[in-house]
């Protein structure tokens, strides 16, 4: 009876090694580094191991000048602003854990301004539904004789138009329109519906720096919002990050290049209407034990000649808060 007693005490004692193993051990793609950013082509907002999550963050972009259609950049003259304040709503869910399913949406006020006119207009942004597929997870990396695979994710994404599209630009005439690549106020819409596909490729160093690209394309459909037919050319952005996990705190680097191809309106292409975006930033989060998650991005697009091209050049401030389970 003894020997059965013993025998049971050291299965339960297993059992509870066992238990007490699972709760500590580190999980796969715990940095997650793509679940920690305030958002953009290739986040997610939970992690492959969480169920849902939901966020609210809050945009400010400050215009600095123009870059004209040879790249040549033009300050702002004095008296002439573009700024825009934008709200954006997120949510996601992952029915398993591979697999995130998440919708965006954001209200943003535009003031444009110059010498001779003077312009603000609210509108609510498109509606954005995505479908994250965690293809290849990290293994962590205090396990020894696993693979050093890195991890790769794919995001499909359908932007659906809420709304017609204002037509007014962020420069006056031959300036930027509102919602393409080149303009601050990306929370006006397209007036179109685009399909895109991002892939995220990261690798996790020493369990706390984390190297990563995304590569994102989008095809729009034709529209006829601003009262004759249109069609925008496919649009693309590369984004290289670097990224440091210290503790509960991540701080990163990143330098986005973004571009779409030449507008057509009726069956006339309208020349060097393409658009360049050349940028920079830095984004700094943490999170608690209770699901919450907090955190800055600036970007900054250099008014350098032969950067950006029929784009605006901006600073933008991004805080954003997070709660995840």
């Amino acid at each position: 009876m003894s020997h059965v007693g013993a025998r049971a005490r050291r299965i339960v004692s297993a059992a509870l090694a066992l238990v007490a193993f699972g709760a500590t051990a580190p999980r796969a793609a715990q940095a997650c580094g793509s679940c920690r950013g305030p958002g953009g082509a290739g986040s997610a907002l939970t992690a492959p191991w969480q169920s849902y999550g939901v966020s609210i963050a809050e945009t400010m972009r400050l215009g600095h000048g123009v870059f004209d259609q040879r790249s040549r950049f033009r300050g702002f003259r004095p008296g002439s602003h573009d700024r825009v304040l934008e709200v954006a709503f997120a949510g996601a869910v992952r029915p398993i854990d591979a697999v995130e399913l998440g919708a965006t949406s954001a209200y943003g006020n535009v003031l444009v301004g110059g010498p001779s006119f003077r312009s603000a207009r609210g509108a609510l942004g498109d509606l954005s539904l995505r479908a994250r597929w965690e293809v290849l997870q990290e293994p962590p990396l205090e396990l020894t004789g696993q693979e050093r695979r890195p991890a790769l994710g794919l995001t499909f994404t359908a932007r659906v138009p809420t709304g017609p599209v204002d037509r007014t630009t962020s420069a006056g005439a031959g300036g930027p329109s509102p919602g393409t690549v080149g303009s601050t106020a990306t929370s006006q819409g397209l007036g179109t519906t685009e399909l895109a596909l991002a892939v995220d490729l990261r690798k996790t160093f020493a369990s706390r720096f984390q190297i990563g690209a995304v590569g994102e394309a989008g095809w729009r459909a034709p529209d006829e919002s601003i009262g004759l037919r249109r069609a925008l050319a496919p649009r693309g952005l590369v984004r290289l990050m670097g990224i440091v996990f210290q503790g509960d705190a991540t701080f990163g680097l990143f330098a986005d290049l973004a571009a779409e191809g030449d507008v057509a309106y009726g069956a006339r292409t309208s020349p060097d209407s393409g658009q360049r975006s050349v940028g920079l930033g830095a984004s700094a989060t943490y999170k608690t034990a209770l699901g919450l998650r907090s955190g800055l991005a600036l970007s900054y697009q250099p008014p350098i000649d032969g950067l950006s091209k029929n784009a605006v050049a901006a600073t933008g401030l991004t805080a954003f808060i997070a709660f995840t389970r």
